[in-house]
């Protein structure tokens, strides 16, 4: 079997971690740091290359025009802001990869340059990025705007954004800082100089006035649209990838290597990583009754199922008739997320059988005992073609032990996770296999 990148996609952000679990609460605080720093801790004593952490500005009211069932569950909401949280994650680490989620649409090009440019030199090479858009008009609310702007638009932007923001990156020459305490300089003033950038959505004039990092950050992004894979495969080291069949995982992997060789990128240096649900049991016995109750279709999974799709695709799914065919919906956010829900099930079924078909698959899901879990994961592996998997799910003890504890020691007995990280930082480690 073929030794590949581990990650954990931590979906739910820097908010409640566990809600729901029996465990929830026991010997921790979801909003203090050392919850997030001994699964970091952990996640590097397994061999995992980076720490994702997604992140959302909205209180998601789609569903029914109210935020009650988010709030309730404690879904998408409350999410505090990752970026403070990078330093302790760093701290407690020497090779994981720490990569928190950054808004193209919200956050300006210099203001993103300058904090990571900051935080790459906490990191010592260690610092990612993900880059996202921000599709909702919730979200949009808050900065102004009556509603996000048209989706391929948001890309066009963030392409712009990403030019800038290393353009401002490489506004000092590597050899600017010459510390020379005999002639009385620091920097040279000639190897420091303005982009002067003025494009269609930003104008900047620079330089960076932070030290520009030695290393930069590594991208991360997650294009599931033809315009997104696009942008994807043109700018990104990893992408954050969905896919629940093999053949879907080898065509969007395959999808975004052509982008990034039309670019002039080497395939090979831009990793897609897809993310998966592990679901460790004990023996056949538990694994068919966990498979049974994870399929079981009650209103609250309906409400959790509908909630989520709605949210993230800015579309009121409890206004459909749960046993009427699903009309064509179209979206100004997340449309692979949108496609990959309504194309679940075969053109024509209702929105109940949709739901019945993903409990069913259980989504990114994969249940069984750890080695079952392991073999399955080395046989993805081996027919996409690479290059690796995020884990997904809350951090909270219970849950990172109950999963790993057991499931890397079986990776390891197949060669698929690595023991030890070479090279220093963050792409060095995604560029050694």
């Amino acid at each position: 079997m073929t030794l590949l990148h581990f990650g954990w996609f931590l979906g739910a952000g820097f908010g409640v971690q566990g809600w729901g679990d029996p465990t929830y609460g026991i010997g921790y605080d979801w909003k203090q740091p050392q919850v997030y720093q001994d699964a970091a801790r952990l996640f590097e004593a397994s061999g995992f290359d980076l720490f994702i952490i997604e992140d959302g500005v909205a209180v998601p009211d789609t569903y029914g025009g109210t935020a009650e069932v988010n709030l309730a569950n404690a879904r998408f909401v409350p999410k505090h802001d990752p970026l403070p949280l990078v330093p302790y994650l760093l701290g407690a680490t020497q090779h994981l990869g720490i990569v928190p989620t950054l808004s193209a649409s919200f956050y300006e090009p210099f203001t993103a340059a300058r904090l990571l440019a900051t935080l790459q030199h906490f990191a010592g090479g260690r610092l990612g990025f993900n880059v996202v858009t921000s599709g909702s008009d919730l979200a949009a609310q808050n900065y102004g705007l009556d509603k996000q702007v048209e989706h391929d638009l948001r890309y066009d932007r963030a392409d712009e954004w990403v030019d800038v923001v290393r353009r401002l990156w490489r506004s000092w020459d590597a050899d600017a800082v010459l510390e020379d305490t005999e002639r009385g300089v620091y920097a040279d003033f000639t190897k420091v100089r303005p982009i002067n950038h003025e494009g269609q959505f930003f104008r900047v004039r620079g330089p960076l006035n932070t030290v520009p990092p030695v290393e930069e950050p590594v991208m991360v992004q997650a294009g599931a649209s033809g315009r997104g894979r696009d942008f994807a495969g043109k700018n990104s080291d990893v992408i954050l990838a969905l896919a629940s069949t093999p053949d879907r995982m080898r065509d969007y992997r395959d999808s975004i290597r052509e982008v990034a060789a039309a670019n002039g990128r080497d395939p090979d240096a831009v990793k897609v990583l897809f993310v998966v649900n592990p679901v460790v049991t004990a023996n056949a016995e538990e694994t068919a009754t966990v498979k049974a109750a994870r399929a079981e279709l009650t209103q609250a999974a309906i409400d959790e199922a509908l909630q989520s799709i709605s949210y993230l695709s800015g579309v009121d799914f409890k206004t459909f008739d749960l046993d009427a065919p699903l009309p064509a919906v179209t979206t100004n956010s997340n449309q692979g997320t949108l496609d990959n829900f309504v194309k679940s099930a075969p053109e024509g079924s209702t929105l109940r059988e949709i739901l019945q078909v993903r409990a069913r698959k259980d989504g990114l899901a994969i249940v069984g005992t750890a080695d079952e879990i392991a073999d399955h994961l080395g046989e993805l592996g081996e027919a996409v073609g690479g290059d690796g998997f995020l884990f997904t799910g809350q951090v909270h003890p219970a849950h990172v032990h109950r999963t790993l504890d057991p499931l890397v020691p079986a990776l390891r007995r197949r060669g698929l996770i690595r023991t030890e990280f070479g090279g220093s930082g963050l792409r060095a480690n995604l560029l050694e296999f």
